[in-house]
């Protein structure tokens, strides 16, 4: 029973962020997955809901994530000739984002540090 509790927590947050979503999405399209993910978050962070009871279901999803990108995976295979005609403009993407989030990453370790370093 415990399980199944801790199921419904995950799965009502998820199913209110898909709510949420729809009314959204024609200012903002936001999945409605993120937005549950958000609102779990801001419900742990406020004590509402405590870790231990999403602690079990949470942990199962994290050790089987691999399952969920299975389906990802199947789509892009089937999208092959279309990945094949934008392939240039991807990898430019790939590089660009790639080298904006290690220069992000970068900054905000060094805040980070900087902040640890005035503090002690």
């Amino acid at each position: 029973m415990k399980i199944l509790n801790q199921l419904a927590i995950i799965l009502g947050l998820w199913a209110l962020g898909e709510y949420i979503s729809s009314f959204i999405q024609s200012v903002v399209v936001i999945p409605g997955s993120i937005i549950g993910m958000i609102l779990l978050f801001i419900l742990l962070k406020a004590k509402v809901i405590k870790l231990e009871s999403i602690n079990e279901v949470s942990n199962f999803f994290l050790d089987n994530m691999a399952i969920f990108f299975i389906p990802a995976g199947v789509s892009l295979i089937k999208s092959l000739d279309l990945i094949s005609d934008n392939v240039f403009v991807l990898l430019i993407t790939i590089f660009i984002s790639t080298i904006i989030v290690m220069y992000v990453t970068g900054k905000l370790v060094d805040i980070m540090i900087n902040k640890k370093t005035k503090e002690s």
